[in-house]
């Protein structure tokens, strides 16, 4: 019994990890066309550090959150200086706007730790229509201070305003 179960919890997070990889490689393919090695190189070793941590499930529901965003409501997530700034994946996955190549920030793995902090940041007008949208699709959002924050098991988003000016 005890042996069927830790199999099943195994094979879950296999498909998870996999999921993740397929995701962040069809969306690099959709940005890039033509992987270059490097970027591919780059891109399965992030993954890696992001299953180790165990928060590959949380990354694509946070992927899934942005996208049902930008679908629904029409509203981007804003360049941020976070923590996923020099990531090709997260950039591949629609979790940081920026492309790690027009930047010179190395992703540091050493940075991160439990629970994994992320911010992502919407512009001023529209930041509580996406905060609304979360809440109303089940996400538990409470503030930290003063600002909503995310909470996905051990990833925590702040979300940000962006003032314009």
């Amino acid at each position: 019994m005890k042996k069927d179960k830790k199999r099943r919890q195994q094979l879950q997070q296999r498909t998870v990890n996999n999921a993740l990889m397929f995701n962040t490689m069809f969306g690099a393919r959709q940005k890039f066309g033509e992987v270059p090695a490097d970027v591919e190189q780059r891109i399965a070793e992030e993954v890696l550090v992001f299953q180790n941590l165990g928060v590959a499930e949380q990354l694509l529901t946070l992927k899934d959150i942005i996208d049902h965003i930008k679908l629904e409501l029409g509203f981007q997530a804003e360049p941020t200086k976070g923590i996923l700034a020099a990531s090709y994946a997260a950039y591949c996955l629609g979790l940081e706007p920026s492309n790690p190549m027009d930047t010179s920030n190395e992703l540091n793995p050493l940075d991160f730790t439990l629970p994994f902090n992320l911010t992502i940041s919407y512009d001023n007008e529209i930041r509580n229509q996406a905060v609304d949208w979360m809440k109303s699709h089940g996400y538990e959002v409470t503030t930290y201070l003063g600002q909503p924050l995310l909470k996905l098991n051990q990833v925590r988003v702040l979300i940000r305003r962006v003032v314009k000016g």
